[in-house]
């Protein structure tokens, strides 16, 4: 279950970076997801949460975003959604071609609430 790992690493980016800019909760997390990162979205979803337990991301809210697969056949050069890396191009009917798009596992915003301000009592 690699979804456990990438899990953690995104709440480590969130923790870090709500760190960086001066706290606050974590609300929203948007993800890209290619299709070929072979991450199953419910069982990363589930991880999310457990992971984000006791951080300040801690009832974040994970969108994840599905993007296709997209190869560049190497004959012809259509470029287009393919439903696997070894479908036949509709151009030509080449197999393969090059990798435009699905391969991502990118944490792309995140929506931070500002921290409480703290007033000093004179």
């Amino acid at each position: 279950m690699h979804e456990v790992a990438v899990a953690q690493r995104i709440v480590d980016a969130l923790v870090e970076t709500a760190g960086r800019h001066g706290g606050g909760f974590v609300r929203i997390a948007r993800l890209d997801l290619g299709a070929l990162t072979c991450v199953d979205p419910e069982t990363l979803a589930f991880a999310f949460e457990v992971a984000c337990r006791d951080t300040c991301a801690e009832g974040c809210r994970l969108e994840i975003a599905r993007l296709p697969l997209v190869l560049r056949c190497r004959g012809c050069g259509d470029e287009g959604p393919r439903a696997g890396p070894v479908e036949p191009c509709p151009g030509c009917g080449a197999i393969g071609g090059d990798v435009l798009q699905g391969r991502e596992l990118r944490l792309t915003t995140l929506d931070l609430d500002e921290p409480a301000q703290v007033e000093e009592v004179a």
